[in-house]
């Protein structure tokens, strides 16, 4: 759609349509392509919405004798000195350049480089520009691993600039990257088309959708550093509320389009709570009861059921959905149960397939793993009708699978599937009912308004004997102490986790690597323990048989990141240890520490502290301590926001919602939840089934997943 906006278009036209790939930029050929699409960037429109991570101050040229220890310059000297060196005992290679302005000199090293690219700079009477930590070592002032352009003949106001820094893209140079932006929106920005009417903007106090993607990547000279690293301008706020926007639009259509839906009300003669209660050697909470009673309310309302089941970890949520499995099966109706991972399909069939078999569950999981002939047999019996819960993850959405009578979908973890997966879910049945259970704590005013369009059910209360993990803060002077914590809880035949920030030590320098601590813990503890490794740059299979791996005890520490937030129910693990904790927020450190003591021994988290952590983060730290309820604590979370959490913009774009953005910016996202009501209600026309300029906009913002 080339050309200006066209003001007359109608609003809810606004998906972006600017799809022209990559490739047909100057400099980027089917290698470069290849490698922007590992990223998920196939067009200029997933290019503009690839915002930078955080930003550099560049601005000002700092005398080099003005260089504080640890603290980030830029500095522009004359290169006096450059060469690789050896050093002489080990063989080990650095490359070493000396600058000097007319305040001192500047030493320059690099471990890690490329020979080639590093001798552009070493003729004597370089002029360059570099940047970096400076160090000041034995007299001397060094920088380690600096960024060194050459200065030139160029205007320098116009090197001087706030830098943005992006996430990695293996094959792609950040010059390159930064370059290719700036083309891009010299050339092709005006074509965006921006979702939000015009008349909305000027009530928000936000700016153009075009001012707001050039400036994020390119930030006025006027901008302010720290409000650039919060994230927290109006260009920041406007890509935020776009999401926000498309997102409720949506939402509040289909909410709307839902009104008229029937179906058939259950008969439910056999469903008292006190005969239900005897099929579990436990009984229910109070909350429990309360859940299955709303449950057993909409099956026998004559209308289809959408009700998130929010829990705490170990509050049991899997209880309720069993009894609501129950009803349904009770009625001759299948029920499928799907999971954001297979390992977690696996523990919901183990469960399952443990109940009493009076409750009449002939539970099956379906797994893309599966043999085609293995598969397809059980494709097969599913349609006739020999399977009444039918378990798995994405492989129930396939177009194969076909239900005999599906009447209720229930979703395990929410925030990891799309709305596109939750809809085809549906479609697999003839209006059945839906229940979503997720263990992340949002405040009760925030999930109303994130999930208007379903009934809430909240399990806050704990089953009986449930013991709180146990929570300490460690010092880096302390480890030894937790060290031999860990060492006792293994020789005890328990495991362990451990989680750190990062997968590899080049993401940043002064953080623990995942790669790093699992090398370090094979050499001190294996044998006889054995160590794993798991993060989100594994295989998919590879990832599921290690984490199997230890759910079936093989593996006795398992190192990670938080890829393992979600799902894991490994009873016989004890120890959490979190490597620096502050850089997590308090409702992810909860989540992770509710992964242990969840069999007959009481857990224990260490959360493992930097020697250079803000005292800010200390107080954060000391509320999950002192605290154990998922939702005071996301609450916290709220009121602590901007301290040291890793939180950045999405690297995605229109038509995506993140939680912990949501919980951030919960006053933008409910005016965006009101403008989007305020729209349906001033135009009711466009909510018409028959509309379809509507219907085809919630169908491509359907196939864009959007992320709840």
């Amino acid at each position: 759609m080339a050309g200006k906006k066209n003001h007359n278009t109608n609003p809810l036209q606004g998906i972006q349509t600017l799809t022209d790939p990559l490739i047909r930029l100057k400099g980027v050929g089917p290698q470069k392509s290849a490698c922007f699409a590992h990223k998920g960037i196939h067009t200029l429109a997933d290019l503009f919405f690839f915002t930078p991570v955080r930003y550099e101050d560049r601005t000002r040229i700092t005398p080099i004798r003005e260089i504080k220890n640890g603290e980030r310059s830029l500095i522009r000297g004359q290169v006096i000195y450059g060469n690789e060196e050896r050093f002489f005992r080990s063989r080990k290679r650095i490359y070493r350049i000396i600058v000097r302005d007319a305040t001192g000199s500047l030493e320059l090293i690099w471990f890690r480089y490329i020979k080639g690219h590093l001798e552009r700079f070493t003729r004597q009477g370089t002029e360059c520009l570099v940047y970096g930590t400076g160090t000041h070592n034995r007299g001397h002032i060094q920088m380690i691993h600096p960024d060194i352009t050459v200065s030139g003949q160029d205007k320098l106001d116009d090197r001087l600039d706030f830098y943005p820094v992006y996430s990695s893209i293996q094959g792609i140079s950040d010059h390159f990257l930064r370059s290719l932006i700036r083309i891009s929106c010299d050339g092709y920005l005006h074509r965006i088309i921006d979702p939000v009417p015009e008349e909305l903007l000027g009530g928000l106090d936000l700016p153009t959708l075009q001012q707001a993607i050039h400036n994020v990547h390119f930030p006025p000279k006027t901008s302010s550093i720290s409000a650039l690293n919060r994230f927290d301008t109006k260009w920041h706020k406007r890509l935020v509320f776009d999401r926000f926007f498309s997102v409720m639009l949506a939402l509040t259509v289909t909410r709307q389009s839902r009104e008229d839906t029937v179906s058939p009300p259950y008969a439910l003669p056999r469903c008292e709570l006190k005969d239900m209660e005897a099929f579990f050697p436990f009984p229910l909470t109070s909350h429990q009861h309360q859940a299955v009673e709303e449950i057993k309310k909409d099956f026998l309302a004559g209308r289809p059921m959408k009700r998130l089941l929010m829990g705490d970890v170990g509050s049991g949520k899997t209880v309720v959905a069993a009894l609501a499995a129950y009803m349904a099966i009770l009625n001759k109706k299948q029920v499928a149960l799907m999971t954001p991972t297979q390992i977690l399909a696996k523990q919901h069939l183990e469960y399952l397939s443990g109940l009493p078999e009076t409750m009449g569950l002939r539970p099956v999981l379906l797994s893309g793993a599966q043999k085609k002939k293995t598969r397809d047999d059980i494709y097969g019996e599913i349609r006739d009708g020999a399977y009444n819960l039918i378990i798995g993850t994405h492989a129930l959405i396939q177009e194969k699978l076909a239900f005999a009578d599906l009447g209720l979908v229930v979703i395990d973890e929410q925030h990891r599937f799309g709305v596109r997966q939750r809809a085809l879910m549906q479609e697999k049945g003839d209006t059945p009912h839906v229940l979503v259970m997720t263990a992340t704590p949002i405040p009760r005013t925030l999930a109303i308004a994130i999930y208007g369009d379903m009934d809430i059910s909240m399990i806050k209360e704990y089953p009986k004997g449930h013991v709180p993990v146990e929570t300490h803060i460690i010092g880096v002077k302390q480890k030894k102490w937790a060290f031999d914590v860990l060492r006792e809880k293994l020789s005890a035949g328990q495991q362990a986790f451990i989680i750190c920030p990062v997968i590899e030590g080049s993401e940043e320098m002064d953080l623990k690597s995942a790669q790093e601590m699992a090398s370090r813990f094979k050499k001190v503890l294996s044998p006889p323990f054995r160590i794993g490794l798991v993060h989100g740059r594994q295989l998919s299979e590879e990832r599921e048989m290690v984490m199997n791996a230890f759910h079936k005890g093989r593996i006795h520490v398992l190192v990670g990141t938080t890829i393992i937030e979600v799902g894991v129910h490994v009873p016989n693990a004890t120890v959490m240890i979190i490597e620096h904790a502050e850089r997590f927020g308090l409702a992810q450190l909860h989540q992770l520490r509710g992964r242990v003591g969840r069999g007959s021994e009481k857990g224990i988290c260490l959360l493992i502290e930097s020697d250079n952590a803000p005292s800010a983060g200390r107080s954060r730290l000391e509320t999950l301590v002192k605290c154990h309820d998922g939702f005071e604590i996301a609450q916290k979370d709220l009121e602590f926001r901007g301290h040291g959490e890793i939180m950045g913009m999405r690297q995605a774009g229109l038509g995506e919602l993140d939680l912990t953005e949501v919980m951030r910016e919960q006053d933008l996202f409910l005016r965006a939840k009101r403008e989007a009501q305020r729209l349906i209600i001033l135009d009711p026309k466009l909510i018409k089934p028959e509309n379809a300029l509507l219907k085809n906009m919630v169908k491509m913002m359907l196939e864009r997943s959007l992320d709840l």
